[in-house]
């Protein structure tokens, strides 16, 4: 689990903004999404594919949408917890090449699975959708699996995806 887990969560959604009083929150979390590239480079947008529990694993900020306010905020990395990981997942460009074709059938249409960092704005409904103004070449976004349509997963990242801490990982919900 990230340092916010769901009982953390929960207290900070009843709570609210202690200094303006609302329960309007902006969370900043690394998630997983899903670009397409065709010979190592983009060719569509973006497609989330995480469920609660890794928006919650990812969350590295909680602050106040309405006045800024922080309420919560962890500087570790949020997929291992490495000390001073917040920083460099979010300084550091992608380390993680991306394959030109699957080794296999050698197909130029890939998926590209990365985290990114994202904003999301919830108010005791349903969560915004999430907003994330990082791209392929952009500090911040940090690929860790390709997969190829026919093929299934041909290559990942063993080491953390986010800061490069050696592996073996913490277990992910």
């Amino acid at each position: 689990m990230g340092l916010l887990d769901e009982p953390g969560l929960e207290r900070l959604i009843a709570a609210g903004c202690e200094r303006c009083g609302s329960h309007r929150l902006s969370f900043g979390s690394f998630v997983d999404g899903v670009l397409p590239v065709m010979g190592g480079e983009p060719v569509g947008a973006i497609t989330w594919m995480y469920d609660g529990e890794k928006f919650v694993d990812g969350v590295f900020e909680v602050s106040c949408a309405g006045c800024g306010h922080g309420l919560f905020v962890a500087d570790v990395c949020p997929r291992c917890h490495a000390q001073a990981g917040l920083a460099r997942a979010l300084e550091s460009t992608n380390r993680w090449t991306v394959p030109l074709a699957c080794p296999g059938c050698e197909g130029e249409e890939l998926k590209y699975v990365a985290l990114l960092p994202a904003k999301v704005v919830y108010e005791g409904r349903r969560a915004e959708k999430a907003r994330s103004y990082t791209e392929l070449y952009d500090a911040g976004f940090h690929g860790y699996r390709a997969d190829c349509r026919d093929c299934g997963t041909i290559a990942k990242k063993l080491e953390c995806p986010l800061c490069d801490a050696a592996a073996p990982l913490r277990p992910r919900p």
